[in-house]
């Protein structure tokens, strides 16, 4: 057997204990001078169970019972959603011995935030079932406790095996006061995946660039004179005034010229009435006129006080602006784009042996790095208007171009992202959240739960993403929960070289 660990704190000694259908763990918790007083002084080892339910977990820890001498609990529980400690609510225990008497202890007030802390003893011993149950505001669950063991005697009481030790303690007070939660290791559908560098660029139908009809001076003189870079347009909506100059191509001119050919249709008109001019003339004039009426609505309207005012053709953002006010622009200079962003392409540059084995993709996963990690755009969101067709010499990779339903907005006219085209390829895997598995001088590591307050940096061999969620080949059993919140906390923790971690209650 090995040696067990034994913590120090206070006048007691704990050991861990393993506790059947449980996750049991030794404790730093200091429990105070009662344990060791309970059996004369001697060292009373100490158990503590974790448990989850749905919306729960429960961390307890409590010394080895002995008949008719009372011992302290010491009960932890956390709401899963949040990840956050009880603050009201009743803890009830019910002891069931083999002969089916029943004996129950309650505790209706917490001793601080997540905890409460009621101490009774039994009187029989034997091996108990308990029924641990909270209920409160936040959630209601039950425990069970399978074999609950109250010894004859501390003499009856034996040594525990302390498991293979390394462990990395992370208390709950620290678990409750920043974001962190845990999830378990669970089998899955995987889609195979292929990982490329993706562009987002403007949809054609989304994107047109505003361009200087005639020779002129922008004007500003107030606000909605001159759309700014990034606003939001309507349709329709001023995006810049200006001033034309009287010659060349001002606008004076143009409307001259378009009167001038307005007046030379009507007189056409009167002469064909009258046979007077060819029908080659007459189109002529017709053409003329037609010209100049197309070009004198491109202005979009002529404004107030000589200055024409040019509006968005679709709704959209202002991009690419590169206009100032004062500055004088000539006929054709480019402006300013607006740009839906509602709707954009991605092209997806795929190196060659992966395009082979892609298929038609069916759902993309942006990896955005950061605390978002990345989100999956569906099938429903996407259309796929081209793969292949040409090689990228220097790069070796081949264009796939979707058409991204991009409603809200995470995707950014001309970002390159790393995305990750989700094949039609399925598979069954052990999987874990993509936050739970961290890079850890140069392998994959994840943190899995061992106890309540005790984790273990586990290395793994990962296979296969999808969506949020990665493959777990080596590393892992199912069924373990592993850190994806506050993992980089409990790394940190890692680093500390420290027996225990004797917090008192």
């Amino acid at each position: 057997m090995k040696k067990p660990l034994i913590l120090a704190a206070g006048l007691g000694l704990f050991a861990m204990v393993d506790v059947p259908g449980v996750m049991a763990q030794g404790h730093g918790h200091d429990h105070g001078a009662e344990t060791a007083a309970r059996a004369g002084g001697d060292e009373i080892p100490s158990v503590a169970v974790t448990q989850w339910t749905d919306t729960m977990e429960l961390f307890m820890e409590y010394p080895e019972m002995i008949a008719r001498q009372p011992g302290r609990f010491i009960i932890h529980l956390t709401v899963l959603d949040g990840f956050q400690p009880v603050r009201d609510g009743r803890v009830r225990l019910v002891f069931t011995a083999s002969d089916g008497v029943r004996v129950e202890h309650a505790a209706d007030s917490l001793l601080r935030e997540g905890i409460f802390a009621p101490e009774f003893g039994l009187d029989e011993a034997g091996v108990y079932g308990l029924d641990l149950t909270y209920e409160g505001p936040e959630a209601s669950s039950t425990f069970r406790i399978l074999e609950f063991r109250v010894h004859a005697s501390a003499a009856s009481i034996h040594a525990h095996d302390d498991g293979p030790g390394g462990e990395i303690a992370f208390l709950k007070e620290q678990q409750w006061k920043i974001p962190f939660s845990t999830a378990p290791a669970e089998e899955r559908e995987i889609r195979q995946s292929v990982w490329a560098i993706a562009e987002v660029l403007p949809a054609p139908a989304g994107y047109v660039e505003v361009v200087a009809p005639v020779d002129g001076v922008i004007q500003a003189g107030s606000v909605g004179d001159l759309a700014m870079p990034g606003a939001a347009v309507k349709r329709g909506s001023t995006v810049a005034r200006i001033a034309p100059t009287l010659q060349g191509n001002g606008w004076t001119e143009s409307e001259l010229a378009y009167v001038q050919a307005e007046r030379n249709l009507e007189r056409a008109r009167r002469l064909r009435e009258k046979n007077a001019i060819s029908d080659r003339e007459f189109e002529e004039a017709e053409n003329e006129f037609l010209a100049r009426q197309a070009g004198r609505r491109r202005l979009s309207g002529t404004g107030v006080d000589g200055v024409l005012n040019l509006t968005a053709p679709i709704a959209g953002r202002i991009m690419d602006w590169q206009v100032r006010p004062g500055q004088y622009v000539r006929a054709g200079d480019r402006l300013m784009t607006v740009v839906d962003p509602d709707v954009v392409w991605l092209q997806a540059n795929v190196y060659e042996a992966d395009f082979r084995s892609l298929g038609t993709p069916v759902g993309v996963f942006v990896n955005a790095g950061g605390d978002e990690g990345g989100w999956t755009i569906p099938e429903t969101d996407l259309k796929v208007l081209a793969t292949g067709g040409a090689q990228d010499p220097a790069t070796r990779t081949i264009p796939v171009l979707l058409e991204v339903d991009n409603a809200s907005g995470r995707l950014s006219i001309n970002e390159s992202v790393p995305v990750e085209l989700i094949t039609s390829r399925t598979g069954t895997g052990l999987a874990v959240p993509r936050s739970a598995v961290y890079r850890d001088d140069g392998v994959d590591v994840v943190f899995a739960q061992v106890g309540g307050e005790s984790f273990a940096k586990r290395l793994v061999k990962t296979g296969p993403h999808f969506g949020d969620w990665v493959t777990i080949l080596e590393g892992l059993r199912p069924g373990e929960r592993v850190v994806t919140s506050g993992g980089y906390h409990v790394k940190l923790a890692s680093t500390t070289t420290e027996i225990g971690h004797g917090h008192a209650h």
